[in-house]
């Protein structure tokens, strides 16, 4: 198989990706691991569960097209698994994310929120069935 593991990172694009890790950190509690200047733009580096999230900033050379309100083509969301899914709404909430859509029971017992964060990046949270 020419993948050896799972997903490496995901790589966030944002006008300003200090405020955007800052996010990261006090809604889902990521932490931050670096913050570096690199390629012409702010790099942001960030563990959040078992996870490598990166923010960097625009670079002189992107082009960067307008946010829509409907979802575009590719990447959809980045989903991540909670205890608590609503302590973790309302931490969310308070930091200003917004609930994209009602929580819903999916058909193996999970919970599922999904909700916007900096940018629209849509975030999609799990909580399993208590055993």
């Amino acid at each position: 198989m020419p993948i050896r593991e799972g997903i490496h990172h995901v790589h966030l694009i944002s006008e300003n990706p200090d405020a955007t890790a800052d996010w990261y950190v006090r809604a889902l509690g990521a932490e931050i691991t670096a913050a570096v200047e690199r390629r012409g733009a702010r790099n942001v580096s960030m563990r959040l569960g078992g996870a490598s999230l990166y923010v960097r900033g625009i670079r002189e050379s992107d082009e960067i097209a307008a946010p829509e309100k409907s979802r575009p083509l590719g990447i959809h969301h980045i989903g991540f698994i909670v205890d608590d899914l609503d302590a973790m709404l309302e931490r969310i909430e308070a930091e200003g994310g917004e609930l994209a859509q009602p929580v819903f029971t999916g058909d193996t017992g999970n919970r599922v929120a999904f909700v916007l964060g900096p940018d629209s990046a849509m975030i999609e949270l799990i909580e399993p069935p208590k055993e």
